[in-house]
C-alpha cells in the first residue's frame, strides 16, 4: 500500500524483511513516521502496531484513519502555498491551529511541500503535492495495522516496555556520535535516538528484532557480533561497501 506522506528516509530492506520475517508474525515498528515500510509489510501479511511517542504524529494517522477524505479536502482547500515566508510561517506555526483535522491536513500539506519530507523543516518544493497524494490519503485504509500512542516520551523506555513475544523493528536512519546534542532545535515531529544506548537495550532484548541505519563505519565495529546485511539501492544483498544504501542489523 501506498503511503500518503512522502519518506524523509527511504528504505530499501523491504524484500529481505519479507524473507527474515514470515507471513503472520507481529511486528512492532518504532519511530514511525511516513509508513513506507510498515504498510508494505502490513499489505503483505505481517501484522504492523506502529509506535510513536509524539502527539503529533499520531494524531496525524489517527485522523487519516478515521476520516481520509476530510484530511485531504481541508488540505486542497488551504493549497497552493507558494511563497516561502508563509510556508517558514508556518512549519513554526501549524501545532498551534486548534482543530485537528486542521493540523492534520497542514502535517500533510507541509510534508509533501517540504523538500526533505520533514514537517517543521525544509525548503518549500510544492510539485511533490499533487492529485496522486490527495488520492493516496482520501484512500487511505491499511490492514493488518494498529497505532498505537506509547506513554513514554523516550524511544528507549517504550522499547523495554513491549512484548518480548513479538518481532521488534527499528527503521532509524542515520547514525551519528550524539555529540552536543543539548541546545539543538528540534521540529515537533523530530526524535532524538541515542544510538549507545539503544545498541544497550537491543543486546538485552532476547527475541528477535531488526534495526535499519543508513551506511556508516562505526555500526560493523558496535553490532561486530550481529547479523549484519548491507542493501544496495535494488533493495538487494550486497557484500561492496561503495554500493551499500542501506544497513540491515539483526539478531536472527
Amino acid at each position: 500500500m501506498k503511503s500518503p506522506i512522502k519518506e524523509n528516509n527511504k528504505f530499501r530492506s523491504l524484500r529481505e524483511l519479507k524473507r527474515m520475517i514470515p507471513r503472520g508474525s507481529i511486528i512492532n515498528s518504532f519511530l514511525f513516521f511516513d509508513g513506507g515500510l510498515e504498510f508494505n509489510l502490513s499489505a503483505s501479511g505481517r501484522f504492523i502496531i506502529a509506535h510513536t511517542h509524539k502527539d503529533v504524529i499520531y494524531e496525524f494517522w489517527q485522523c487519516a484513519l478515521e476520516d481520509g477524505p476530510r484530511v485531504a479536502g481541508l488540505a486542497k482547500s488551504l493549497c497552493p502555498i507558494e511563497d516561502p515566508n508563509t510556508f517558514h510561517i508556518l512549519q513554526e506555526s501549524w501545532p498551534t491551529y486548534d482543530d485537528p483535522y486542521a493540523r492534520a491536513a497542514l502535517f500533510f500539506i507541509l510534508n509533501r511541500c517540504s523538500e526533505n519530507g520533514m514537517i517543521s523543516a525544509g525548503r518549500l518544493a510544492y510539485k511533490n503535492f499533487n492529485p496522486v497524494a490527495l488520492g493516496h490519503l482520501r484512500n487511505f485504509s491499511p490492514v493488518n495495522f494498529y497505532l498505537n500512542r506509547d506513554d513514554q516520551g523516550d524511544l528507549i523506555e517504550n522499547l523495554k516496555a513491549v512484548d518480548e513475544r513479538d518481532y521488534v523493528l527499528v527503521p532509524v536512519g542515520a547514525f551519528n556520535y550524539n555529540l552536543f546534542e543539548r541546545g539543538k532545535n528540534r521540529g515537533y515531529e523530530m526524535t532524538t535516538v541515542h544510538h549507545q544506548k539503544l545498541y544497550e537495550v537491543m543486546k538485552e532484548r532476547k527475541k528477535k528484532w531488526v534495526l535499519l541505519y543508513k551506511p556508516h563505519s562505526q555500526l560493523f565495529k558496535l553490532y561486530e557480533n550481529y547479523n549484519i546485511k548491507m542493501i544496495n539501492k535494488s533493495g538487494v544483498i550486497t557484500t561492496d561497501r561503495d554500493e551499500c544504501e542501506e544497513v540491515l542489523i539483526a539478531n536472527f
